[in-house]
């Protein structure tokens, strides 16, 4: 069946009222639709996800079942063969909640809240946690992914450049725009990191929030990468100097108005360790789990649109780095010459 042939298409006549049932809600998305009555506007729409601002320029989506399972997504059963760009909706349509239910447009789309179930990100694995030499195996697993990948585009053309105390000099190395630019910003980051001084490192995120194309633009998914897996790593593991949770605030502090507003609020929202589960999945089994999963995760991300996976990636390499150098080192379990593996 074409879009054109559903009797959810509209063009230039009422149509019957598409009703969905909501699978699951994230855990942010939840807080935001409490309310009775105006929830928020559409701010953008694409074939299977609705993004909503709501109140204080915060953001929900309304999501397709394959786009899968997020702090601000609701994970709705969408038919397939529904474009969402062709039903009748429009950027700045009201969506409203009504007792269980939430009403898109003038009644295009009803979505039964009744027996949504509520989802967040698994976080804690101590009891399933990997030595620590075998996570850092794990990284090198995810960067070899990475680099036989066809995606090393955006700043997945540094991954070559990651080692076990940053990132090497490419000064020799042609780069993108994009890659030129960030490369200094982030070597410096990763000393900000280490120095925790908050001042630098606000000062860097300011230079590297917003730079890249797109809707989560490179840096901006670098910064979530790095972000997500210091904290799942601190979380983890007790043996770290690092205050992830300050570090990740001081970054948050300044990306107002400097980035789109879905990439702020990913951002704000992998600061305090809300991810999509695509990421989770990525970062639970990089902390608990043997190669052959491991590399499906890294795969999937991979597939993520444009650049986003891939620099993600490219984050979590560089934070998980830098957090198990930093626990090897406090706990002296292990000499840093032990596990340079590249």
């Amino acid at each position: 069946m074409t879009d054109s042939e559903s009797p959810y298409y509209r063009s230039g006549y009422t149509a019957k009222s598409l009703y969905l049932n909501a699978q699951s809600i994230g855990l942010s998305a939840a807080d935001r639709i409490q309310i009775q009555g105006k929830i928020g506007l559409i701010h953008s729409i694409f074939q299977r996800i609705i993004n909503i601002t709501v109140l204080e320029n915060r953001l929900i989506s309304l999501v397709g079942q394959e786009v899968g399972q997020g702090p601000l997504n609701i994970l709705v059963n969408i038919p397939y063969h529904i474009n969402l760009l062709t039903i009748g909706i429009k950027k700045g349509d009201l969506v409203t909640r009504v007792s269980e239910s939430i009403v898109v447009g003038e009644n295009v789309i009803v979505i039964s809240t009744k027996w949504t179930e509520l989802w967040e990100p698994k976080r804690k694995f101590q009891a399933r946690l990997l030595p620590l030499k075998t996570i850092m195996s794990n990284i090198k697993i995810m960067r070899d992914v990475a680099l036989a990948s066809d995606h090393l585009s955006g700043l997945g053309e540094l991954i070559p450049f990651t080692h076990i105390s940053g990132l090497k000099d490419s000064k020799a190395e042609k780069l993108g725009s994009v890659s030129h630019l960030a490369f200094p910003h982030i070597s410096s980051m990763l000393k900000a990191i280490k120095s925790g001084h908050s001042h630098d490192i606000t000062q860097i995120t300011k230079k590297l929030v917003g730079l890249g194309p797109g809707l989560t633009p490179a840096a901006d998914d670098m910064l979530l990468g790095l972000m997500i897996s210091m904290l799942y790593i601190s979380e983890n593991f007790n043996e770290t100097s690092i205050d992830v949770k300050k570090i990740n605030k001081d970054i948050v502090s300044v990306i107002s108005g400097r980035t789109t507003i879905i990439s702020e609020e990913f951002l704000r929202e992998a600061s305090v360790g809300k991810v999509n589960e695509v990421v989770a999945s990525l970062m639970e089994n990089l902390l608990t789990s043997r190669q052959r999963e491991l590399e499906n995760s890294v795969r999937k991300i991979l597939d993520l649109g444009g650049t986003s996976g891939t620099d993600t990636v490219f984050g979590v390499i560089l934070g998980s780095h830098l957090m198990l150098i930093d626990i090897y080192y406090n706990s002296n379990k292990i000499a840093k010459k032990e596990f340079c593996f590249y």
